[in-house]
């Protein structure tokens, strides 16, 4: 009896153990081995997963397993998770400037295997399907689309007494500006005054400026169009062939100052103002131009925050007609007036790490996320934080005017959009390791200049010197190699 007993209770702990390892499986649960498929997101871009999860699960009989993260420790923990080996995740849903450190590690998965099972990679923008690559080699799939672009208030610019009077001041004719000296005056003259007659005082501009946010790449936005020159490519952030920072050069010093500037024609307190304090204020009437993502167009359509729906006009953020020439250090004069749109931050993507027990069930649902059909509701469906990166997002205006926002003649916005990624001086958001650091240092030099510590050249020095000691730890070849990969698609 007692051998019996002791059987028996050795079966049973067999059994436990092994109900117990394949629990222990994220990708695979009791319940007749239904399979799990762990997502980390960070916060506000989790609808775009809650949008496909019921139809995805019913197709596929697995569980999506949302892992929403919020999004100043999304870095830390993806990378604490991967470090570790304590396998979290299976499916990651990022920045696509995150991509170089997550290939360098071999955190994610090469999709080249999966990659004939995806029949519509031709049509994403050419500039966003080639951030998703290393050495040739697909490592993600995007799901959004990021350019900075200019706004301004039509009723604005385009009423007749103000066009006088701004005429008579600056001596041209009021416009959408089209460089950034153009887009000083705007702000000056729009900027203490109710010109919308709506009892309320309105500005000139809004940026974001505040710290820790999104000051460093609406600034970036600025210096990039007197500092990448059409005949230098490849030289915004660093000199390619010696990775020395080109960011305390005259192109971005000039940026800098312009944009210490610009604060006497924003609100008082637009120092603290943030990316989403820019969107909701300009979209609530405040000022008669910004600076920003598309997001501004889609929260525009809402009736229930925007007084400004039929009153919007998109445009690219402005250039300039002197542009410094890293390659020669000299400025050049040019008749026409260069821009360089800039795809900042890259937009959100996909990827399978290699610790994913079931890559082609993840596949599935990554690719699931990309179908026409739901990239389409994905970009004009507010609170996705996704923005148009298809070829056919940005063709079609009835899509859009018959989509959840009931975009309010959204062709102007499109087109717009469209020329920003496709220009032929488009820039690349900064690609090489540690990306974060480099970006960090540079928000403190700039709010420095900012709050009036140093000078624009002063605060910008020290910026390259940190960039400089960077490179030396993490080590100048391997940057080199990162930073030219971008480049090199």
């Amino acid at each position: 009896m007692a051998k019996k007993f002791f059987l028996s209770v050795l079966m049973v702990v067999m059994a436990s153990v092994l109900i117990l390892s394949g629990c222990s499986n994220g990708n695979n649960s009791a319940g007749g081995g239904s399979k799990v498929v762990n997502v980390a997101v960070g916060s506000f871009a989790t609808s775009s997963l809650t949008m496909i999860k019921d139809e995805w699960e019913a197709r596929t009989g697995a569980t999506m397993n949302i892992i929403e993260i919020p999004f100043g420790s999304l870095y830390e923990k993806l990378v604490t998770s991967f470090a570790t080996g304590t396998n979290s995740y299976d499916v990651v849903v990022y920045p696509s400037n995150w991509l170089s450190d997550f290939v360098e590690g071999n955190y994610i998965q090469d999709l080249e295997p999966f990659m004939a099972e995806k029949n519509n990679w031709d049509d994403i923008i050419p500039a966003f399907a080639n951030m998703q690559k290393f050495d040739g080699k697909r490592y993600a799939v995007p799901i959004d689309g990021d350019s900075i672009i200019m706004y301004y208030r039509k009723d604005a610019l385009e009423n007749e007494e103000y066009k006088k009077q701004f005429e008579d001041k600056y001596g041209y004719p009021l416009a959408p500006p089209t460089t950034w000296a153009e887009y000083r005056d705007v702000a000056e003259f729009f900027n203490g005054w109710d010109w919308d007659n709506d009892g309320q005082m309105n500005y000139g501009a809004l940026e974001a400026l505040a710290p820790k946010n999104v000051d460093g790449y609406i600034y970036i936005t600025r210096a990039a169009s007197y500092a990448a020159h059409p005949d230098a490519k490849g030289y915004l952030f660093f000199d390619p062939e010696t990775m020395e920072p080109q960011v305390n050069n005259p192109a971005f010093v000039k940026a800098l100052e312009e944009w210490v500037e610009i604060k006497k024609f924003g609100p008082p307190n637009m120092v603290n103002y943030g990316g989403g304090e820019v969107r909701g204020n300009y979209v609530a009437g405040q000022s008669a131009l910004a600076i920003d993502w598309a997001d501004i167009g889609i929260m525009a359509q809402d009736p229930d925050k925007s007084k400004i729906k039929d009153k919007i006009g998109f445009a690219l953020a402005p250039g300039s007609k002197e542009i410094y020439n890293a390659k020669t250090k000299a400025w050049d004069q040019q008749d026409q007036v260069s821009y360089a749109p800039y795809l900042a931050f890259s937009g959100f993507t996909t990827s399978i790490t290699t610790s994913a027990s079931n890559p082609e069930l993840a596949f599935d649902l990554i690719n699931s996320l990309d179908t026409d059909e739901n990239a389409l509701a994905g970009v004009t469906t507010p609170g996705t934080a996704r923005n148009p990166y298809r070829g056919k997002h940005l063709e079609d205006p009835a899509a859009w005017e018959n989509s959840p926002t009931n975009f309010f003649e959204p062709k102007g916005y499109l087109d717009t959009i469209k020329e920003s990624y496709t220009h032929p001086n488009v820039q690349i958001d900064l690609r090489v390791l540690k990306a974060g650091s480099y970006l960090d240092a540079l928000g403190v030099g700039i709010q420095q200049a900012l709050a009036g510590e140093k000078s624009s050249q002063d605060a910008l020095d020290a910026v390259a010197k940190e960039w400089n000691r960077l490179n030396e730890e993490i080590g100048v070849d391997n940057q080199k190699k990162f930073y030219l990969n971008g480049y090199n698609q």
